[in-house]
């Protein structure tokens, strides 16, 4: 009996030992917090309408659909866009599916307003943003849950100069730090409201807009060149390529920045004008150069400096070129 007693004290603790935590099975979807309902939100693009970098702003058509239990809530009538406006909606379509569900759909076209990041402008890749938002209930009331799988956008969506590279939906929160007048609430009171992304990457389509946008930049560059040919005692045509070509450049300027917003950001277009300038500028003053040379009996010497000029200015200016681009 007496040594029975170690063994029997040793089952009897681990009869009293807590069951081990039971293992969530991976792909599990989590059960609603108590008093809270999910509902299941989902976003298909039919078309981008319109984008304008000039005034920030897209247009979409886009289907956006809900599926949740229970008669509570009407996801579909409360929700709104986040930096956007609905300029049409279709009356919902509501109806109850098999397993019990409530599902409704509306088709959408709205305006979104979107800050363009233009600093690689004519080599620019955008993201636009579609953003549902529940604005009625709280995320302890109602929260979204993301239909990845059928979301998304249709194959034959076009943005004239873009193609799109991949699309990405997801959930999360829009937090408002206010309590928006209600005085039975804090200050600084902080609100949590559902939201439903997708997001679409648009890439630039190779470099046929780059080239046909400053072609005629590159022409001005090059006819200002053409001036180390002349005789610098040939003041007109000597110079007045110089001047055509500076005010060849700044025209070219004023239509490339009429189709971007006002912004303080250097462009890549930018820096192409800006380098274009400094090198007209340059071939204007190497002819005043050699032109002083050529009155002051330095003949020689100033058809050394245009021979020279003729093959080094054009040669630095291309590597110039390249290595902005490349490097944007």
């Amino acid at each position: 009996m007496t040594a029975a007693a170690p063994l029997f004290a040793l089952l009897l603790t681990l009869s009293q030992a807590p069951a081990p935590a039971a293992v969530p099975t991976p792909g599990a979807a989590a059960a609603p917090a108590p008093g809270r309902v999910d509902v299941m939100v989902g976003i298909w693009v039919n078309q981008i309408h319109e984008v304008s970098l000039k005034e920030n702003y897209f247009v979409a058509d886009f289907y956006v659909w809900f599926r949740w239990k229970g008669e509570d809530i009407k996801p579909q009538n409360t929700f709104a866009l986040v930096d956007g406006r609905i300029e049409s909606k279709t009356e919902a379509v509501t109806r109850t599916l098999t397993d019990g569900e409530n599902y409704a759909y509306v088709r959408v076209v709205a305006r979104m307003t979107k800050f363009w990041d233009v600093r690689k402008f004519p080599l620019d890749n955008h993201q636009l943003s579609i953003i549902i938002e529940e604005e009625d209930s709280e995320s302890d009331k109602l929260k979204y849950i993301v239909d990845t799988v059928n979301s998304g956008t249709e194959p034959r969506i076009t943005v004239p100069g873009w193609v799109l590279a991949e699309k990405e939906e997801v959930g999360g929160l829009g937090t408002y730090r206010s309590n928006f007048g209600d005085i039975t609430l804090p200050t600084g009171n902080a609100s949590s409201y559902a939201r439903a992304t997708l997001t679409m990457t648009f890439n630039r389509e190779g470099t046929n807009y780059m080239a046909k946008l400053f072609f005629g930049l590159w022409i001005a560059v090059a006819i200002a060149f053409l001036a180390f040919f002349i005789k610098p005692t040939d003041v007109d045509p000597r110079f007045g390529l110089g001047v055509g070509a500076i005010f060849a450049a700044i025209a070219s300027e004023y239509i490339v920045t009429s189709s971007l917003p006002d912004t303080n950001i250097i462009t890549l277009a930018d820096w192409l004008h800006l380098v274009a300038f400094a090198f007209i500028f340059v071939s204007i003053a190497q002819s005043t150069w050699s032109l002083w040379l050529f009155q002051n009996g330095h003949e020689v010497r100033s058809k050394k400096m245009d021979k020279l000029f003729v093959m080094l200015l054009p040669l630095t200016y291309v590597i110039t070129n390249v290595v902005l681009i490349t490097k944007t």
